[in-house]
């Protein structure tokens, strides 16, 4: 797919003089220089292979003939609902509930034309102070009263992750005359044209109409890698539902697939898990900020609508403690007052090696998660870093700290929990150390396709990319060092209150060691990473290139000692859409910053007009009006 993709890059070489508004950079473009204005209502065809069209009308929200379609659908509604209720054994008056390819197209469709009819954007940003950019909002002109999706395989009745998620997504956008036509291979496609498709247009200062300045318009496009990803830590700090779904949009508007949840840790276990209902009860911070098995459902259909998939991390052996307040006996060396000879930062604790207890649990807990999250994922992250030696000296069933002990009780593990993932179908992921530090055996657990076999996700340090590469594994980046976004906000640790450590720190002790933290207090992977030090990151530099087939994408990464609900979308935002280019476009460069400057800041506009997502400013507004603030 690279060498397709490169070989169309090296021939697209007509792109229009105007300014390029679409973030991601497509991979060929073309912009015209003359106006059109979005008509109403829209006329909406889906046209596939040998299957009749789809063909419907979309309406202004809040127009009348919109609010009358509302109101029949209401009435049919509350008719149907008492129907049912009156006669509750005539179950087929009930709509089944059918999540499915072809619900998430139209459902797409809908959205993406009302978006665009409730356009708020007003460009004046991008111009030079008091210049005219913009039409007269009562000049004739084209109208686009059409929008037309020719797709070679018809959206499924069905919905399969594995077929969903791991479909073609190039797409071609075409928009001359009086109608707009989106040619793809899939719903997935589709979507992505979408996403372009809504950058094209403005509102009028006047509000009374919406406009592109770019007809006519050709954009052929598809992305370097398939795994475009964010990494989100829920479980050391608190988010809601809303937030996650906030956040999808903004993944969806600049075309990322993955949402990776790592849903528990050793500080909270927000998870809820109905054959163990006390894992939450006890391990979530507050009863009200538990995550439903309802809620998690909703998430991951939320993120397929949109073309996200939402995958589940929880994370093990390691980063366990949490299991202790249901569970204690299942856990070693828990809350131990010197945390940091157990474990990477408070609190200590991580799950017994060598107990059948543990094993049970095991079986129970992946026995109800995986068959739900299955509905919505090809993906299971397994977890595996950072698991701490020195925990198993106090493991009563281990006894030992030694790497020759404790390697074949992890593979074991790992083996179950393998086993579990295969029976569902799923594909394992797993951290780094499980194939670098503790070099596992995992390659005859994932037999089958590219889409079955184990994914290493590396973060410590790009070299590693190569490392696992060549074990024969695939890869999924995100460097610590560029691309973890809770960097650069200083420690969340405080210094000793006495100026020494108490007895006991460190371990078995009498204590009055000093702080070990340095008088500015930086964090441990600092300085903050800002949009143009994400943005230029290369993963591939270092990587001999016959090893390039591997690697399947990356993660941006934000943890969550220090953000919560609050402050989640300015952390995120735009440094996420940063990552999301270089994922879909393939590296950048230094030379491409300024360009970038300029499409970033436009869509950091959509993202608050479109989804209210808070996002960080790209560059003061005189650069964004102006230019001339190279240096």
């Amino acid at each position: 797919m690279l060498i397709s993709y490169l070989v169309f890059v090296l021939l697209a070489a007509q792109v229009s003089a105007l300014r390029n508004p679409i973030w991601p950079q497509p991979v060929h473009l073309e912009l015209g220089d003359r106006i059109i204005w979005l008509g109403h209502p829209l006329y909406v065809n889906v046209s596939c292979a040998d299957e009749e069209p789809m063909t419907w009308t979309v309406y202004k929200p809040g127009s009348r003939t919109e609010r009358w379609r509302q109101v029949k659908h209401n009435v049919l509604a509350t008719v149907s609902s008492l129907v049912v209720q009156a006669i509750p054994f005539k179950n087929f008056f009930r709509e089944p509930d059918c999540f499915s390819e072809r619900q998430i197209l139209r459902s797409a469709l809908n959205r993406a034309v009302q978006s665009i009819y409730l356009q708020h954007l007003v460009p004046w940003k991008f111009h030079s102070r008091h210049s005219q950019f913009e039409p007269e909002h009562t000049d004739a002109g084209s109208k686009l009263t059409s929008l037309l999706v020719i797709q070679t395989h018809c959206p499924s009745t069905t919905f399969s992750p594995k077929d969903f998620f791991g479909s073609d997504e190039s797409y071609e956008l075409d928009i001359r005359g009086s109608q707009a036509t989106i040619h793809c291979n899939s719903t997935m496609g589709a979507l992505r044209a979408l996403e372009s498709f809504q950058q094209l247009f403005y509102s009028h200062t006047s509000r009374k109409a919406v406009y592109s300045p770019y007809s006519p318009t050709r954009i052929w496009d598809l992305p370097y890698w398939s795994h475009r990803g964010l990494s989100l830590d829920i479980a050391r700090n608190s988010f809601t539902l809303a937030d996650v779904k906030r956040t999808i949009d903004g993944m969806a508007a600049c075309k990322m697939s993955r949402l990776h949840l790592h849903a528990t840790d050793s500080q909270s276990w927000p998870i809820e898990v109905p054959s163990l209902p006390e894992l939450a009860r006890q391990g979530a911070y507050q009863p009200h900020l538990v995550w439903t098995a309802g809620d998690l459902d909703c998430l991951q259909r939320y993120g397929a609508s949109r073309g996200v998939m939402v995958f589940l991390e929880l994370d093990m052996p390691g980063h366990t403690a949490s299991i202790a307040y249901a569970y204690p006996d299942l856990i070693a060396a828990f809350n131990e007052l010197d945390w940091s000879t157990f474990a990477a930062e408070p609190q200590s604790g991580q799950l017994k090696l060598d107990s059948d207890h543990v094993r049970a649990f095991l079986d129970i807990l992946l026995e109800d998660i995986l068959p739900r999250v299955a509905a919505y994922s090809s993906h299971y992250h397994l977890g595996g870093d950072e698991v701490n030696s020195q925990v198993h000296l106090l493991d009563e069933t281990v006894r030992s700290n030694e790497t020759a002990v404790l390697r074949p009780l992890i593979q074991r593990y790992l083996d179950q929990a393998m086993a579990h993932v295969n029976r569902h179908a799923l594909r394992p992921v797993v951290w780094e150390e499980m194939v670098l530090d503790w070099d596992l055996n995992v390659s005859m657990s994932c037999p089958g396709s590219r889409q079955d076999q184990l994914l290493v996700q590396v973060w410590r340090d790009p070299v590693r990319i190569e490392e696992v590469l060549k074990k024969g594994h695939h890869v999924i980046f995100g460097d610590s060092k560029h691309w973890y976004l809770d960097c650069g906000f200083g420690q969340f640790l405080d210094p000793y209150p006495a100026g020494s450590s108490p007895p006991g720190v460190p371990y078995n002790s009498s204590g009055g060691r000093p702080s070990r933290l340095d008088s500015r207090f930086l964090d441990y992977c600092q300085p903050y990473h800002n949009w143009r030090t994400v943005y230029t990151f290369n993963p591939l530099e270092g990587v001999n290139e016959s090893l390039h087939d591997g690697i399947e994408g990356g993660e941006v990464l934000m943890w969550s000692e220090q953000t919560d609900f609050v402050d989640l979308d300015v952390k995120l935002w735009p440094r996420t859409a940063a990552a999301a280019e270089v994922l879909w476009s393939g590296p950048r460069t230094r030379e491409q910053i300024a360009a970038a400057t300029w499409r970033l800041g436009h869509l950091r506009e959509r993202l608050w007009f479109d989804h209210r997502i808070s996002s960080s400013p790209v560059q003061m507004t005189w650069c964004l009006m102006e230019g001339g603030c190279e240096y």
